[in-house]
């Protein structure tokens, strides 16, 4: 052996051993470790004049279960757009909401529904809820939803609010953003409807152009009453 060298009994470990795969593979491990993202964080300034995010949401209701992920966008003034896509990622609903008034495109079908819209609420969640309170809930904004909507609120020992009710639509916040102001899913129940939603993203004041919150339906797209397109969406 050459002067100097080391067998490899008295030098390291071989490349191929069990016992250099295993020390690679713990390193490994202790890498993704330290690279995991820190729990995140959300506080929300304090005037809010744009929402978005994504969610999974899931309702049960009287014709059965159906689960999508939701895209949102709200301009707090009460203004929304909807994205609903399936299981596999393809666009399914698009709903556009302002006021009373709410626009419902099928692209895959090509029909519409243009009307009020407590009509589409109601089918979700088994009551009306506008716009602006469905966002100041998921936003956390609860000093306007008690005062403004007429929401009775619940709080814990420390002073979080836990859930809320009017009329006969209750909400419960199961999980939050850390530190704790907002929520990260929400469970709402009616007589009729069980609705979950689970955060994903969401973002304060990223502002939209006008033409996110304007219905855009393509020539040649059918217009169906709402008895014809109701469930529909859901399908």
């Amino acid at each position: 052996m050459p002067q100097g060298g080391r067998s490899k009994r008295e030098g390291g470990l071989e490349s191929n051993s069990p016992a250099f795969i295993f020390l690679i593979f713990a390193l490994y491990l202790l890498g993704l470790a330290g690279c995991q993202p820190s729990p995140a964080r959300l506080v929300p300034p304090d005037r809010i004049d744009y929402l978005d995010g994504q969610a999974s949401f899931s309702l049960r209701g009287p014709d059965g279960a159906v689960r999508f992920r939701l895209s949102f966008y709200y301009r707090l003034e009460n203004q929304a757009r909807l994205e609903l896509f399936d299981p596999l990622g393809r666009l399914q609903t698009i709903v556009w909401l302002k006021g009373e008034l709410a626009t419902l495109y099928l692209p895959s079908d090509r029909v519409f529904w243009a009307g009020e819209s407590r009509l589409i609420t109601t089918e979700v969640f088994g009551q009306e809820l506008p716009a602006r309170e469905l966002a100041r809930i998921l936003a956390g904004i609860w000093s306007e939803l008690e005062s403004d909507a007429g929401w009775q609120l619940q709080v814990d020992e420390q002073g979080s609010v836990v859930s809320g009710k009017r009329a006969g639509l209750s909400f419960e916040v199961k999980e939050t953003f850390a530190p704790g102001q907002v929520p990260k899913t929400v469970h709402f129940t009616s007589r009729d409807c069980m609705v979950r939603m689970k955060l994903l993203k969401l973002h304060f004041n990223r502002p939209r152009p006008e033409s996110v919150f304007q219905p855009s339906i393509p020539a040649g797209t059918r217009k169906l009453e709402w008895e014809e397109i109701s469930g529909r969406w859901k399908k």
